[in-house]
This record gives C-alpha cells, structure tokens and sequence, in this order.
C-alpha cells in the first residue's frame, strides 16, 4: 500500500480541514423558506380551480354520448363530431372577444377592456388591492390564466347545450358559425349583465353556477335555432302525426349520464372558485341530493304516465335538477 509522504502529510491536512469547514459553512446557512400563508392558499386555490375546470371540460364527453345515444346510429358520427369541435371554437371565440365582454370592465350592458386577455392585471390580488381591467373577477384569488380557463369551460359548456337541441338538424359549417357567435358575442353579453357586474347584477340577480347564464341561455339559443332549423327528417308523416324515433343506444346515454353527473361536481363545487371546505363540501351534497330527487321523481312520473320506467326520462330528469340546483 502506497502511503502519503511526510511532505505530502500537511497538503492532505489543508485539504480535510478545508472540506471540515464547507462542511460546517453549508450546515450553518439557513434553508430557504417556504411559501407563505398567502402563496400557499393562492396554490390551493390554483389546483382546486383547475381540477374542477378538468371535471367540466370533462362534460364534453357526457352530453356527446347522451346525444349520439339517443339519436339514430347513422347520424352518431356527426354528433360526436360537432361535440369534439365545439370547444376548439368555443377556446378561440372566448379567448379573442368573448371574455373580454363579459368580464372586462365597460358599461352595464358590456365590457370593452381585455381583448385577447391583454390589459392591466395584477391577480391573484382580489378587493382593493386588484388593479386591472377585469374588476368583476376580483373577488377570487388565483391567476388570470385560472379564471380565464374555468370561465372558457363554462362557455363551452352552453354551446355544447345547443347542439343536443339541434341534433339530426344542423350541418358543420352552420354548426361553427353557431357556435363563434354564440360565445363571442351572445353568451358573454348576458353573462356581462349578470356576472360581470352588469344591469341585472346591479338589481340583485343571483345565478351561483351557471343555471341561467350557462343552462338558459344555451338552452334559449337551442330554442331558436329548433324553431328555425324545423323538425328533423323522418319526424313526422305526410298527415301531420309524429313518428317516435327512439334512440340508437342505451349503453352511450347511460354513460353519456354517469360522465354529466361526475361533471357537476366540478361545476358547482369548483364556482367556490377558492379552497371552502365548508362551502365545498355543503355545494357538492346539495348538487347530489337535486340528482337524486331529480331521478326519482322523473321515474316515478314516466311510471304513473306511461305504465312502465322511461329510462331516457330518467337520465333527462336527472339534468333537469343538475340544472336547476346549479342556481344556487
């Protein structure tokens, strides 16, 4: 075995003391801190946001199924389809104008500050202490980003509405146009006024979740576009009655129902928009019991009326009070 020279001693020496005292100089500093109370609870709330934004986003699926399925099998395809594409267009109608209208700062009718989300914006501040261009959001504590995507998932969420209601009746190019107009320009105008601060909000008008802002309002563009589209093919016979047309499949409405039941649960809970556990949890049960009152009654109707369960009444019902409890 090779051993250090004498000379060499004092050179290895140096070289331990020295790697001695790195040690106890690193040992010595102070690890760096954490994030605060603050920071910790804009996280939170952060992750919670977008968590429930990924539940609603999630929607998609459900009423593409529950639509598909109760249509005939030829024109499942195209159902799906439009329900694919609907947030691509929906994403790009929101981002450019939409959001700006119903958030940005402006009149009681209208924003006009935040097109393509530029402007002033300090978030996560909220009261007083927000300065920017889109005041109506200050009230929730997370990243302009966060409460742009959850607010783009809602959006989606009403077009989507609209292509059950013109199901079988409507082609692509009309379907995008639709689409483009409704959440650039009609779906945010009424949700500036209720929302955004606008008239409505002014007269004390509460919609907690969506239930008039989202439902009605995708529900009341579905209306028009019924009325003018007219009956779908084959509905009726050359003496006026109606033709049933039952629905390709059970199996996709089934699961169509399941994925929009799910969904809800980011829907409601998540317009906390900040981590309640309290609010969470007494928002999430009263959305449960709403379904669960909803289905029952709906069975129990179609029971009495039609002598048997409708299980497409019972799915229909269960949205139904989805809907009505996510008024608040």
């Amino acid at each position: 075995m090779n051993l250090p020279t004498a000379g060499a001693r004092p050179k290895w020496r140096m070289l331990l003391l020295s790697a001695f005292a790195l040690q106890g100089t690193l040992s010595a500093q102070t690890p760096a801190a954490g994030p605060s109370g603050a920071e910790l609870k804009v996280m939170l709330d952060t992750v919670w946001v977008m968590v429930t934004a990924f539940l609603v986003f999630w929607m998609n699926a459900g009423f593409g199924f529950v639509e598909s399925g109760l249509c005939r099998a030829k024109n499942a395809t195209n159902i799906l389809g439009k329900n694919f594409i609907v947030f691509a267009f929906s994403t790009l109608a929101y981002w450019s104008v939409g959001f700006a209208i119903m958030y940005g700062d402006g009149s009681a009718y209208f924003g006009w500050n935040g097109w393509f989300l530029g402007g002033a914006d300090n978030s996560p501040a909220t009261g007083e202490a927000y300065k920017g261009v889109f005041t109506s959001l200050n009230w929730t504590g997370v990243p302009l980003l966060a409460k742009f995507f959850f607010q783009l998932v809602f959006a989606g969420t009403a077009a989507t509405i609209v292509s059950g209601c013109v199901a079988e009746r409507i082609h692509y190019k009309s379907f995008i146009v639709f689409t483009l107009l409704l959440v650039g320009i009609a779906y945010p105008t009424t949700g500036h006024w209720i929302w955004g601060g606008g008239w409505l909000a002014s007269m004390g008008f509460r919609d907690f979740a969506g239930s008039t802002v989202v439902h009605a309002v995708g529900g009341w563009a579905g209306l028009a576009g019924i009325l003018l589209l007219g009956p779908r093919k084959g509905k009726h016979r050359p003496d006026g009655t109606m033709i049933p047309i039952p629905g390709h499949s059970m199996a996709m409405v089934f699961l169509g129902g399941v994925i929009l039941w799910l969904g809800w649960f980011g829907f409601n809970p998540g317009s906390t928009m900040a981590v309640d556990p309290k609010a969470i949890s007494h928002v999430a049960m009263t959305t449960n019991l709403a379904c669960c009152a909803a289905i029952l009654s709906s069975t129990v109707l179609a029971w009495v009326m039609l002598g048997k369960p409708d299980f497409t009444m019972t799915v229909n019902g269960s949205l139904a009070g989805l809907v009505g409890v996510t008024a608040g």
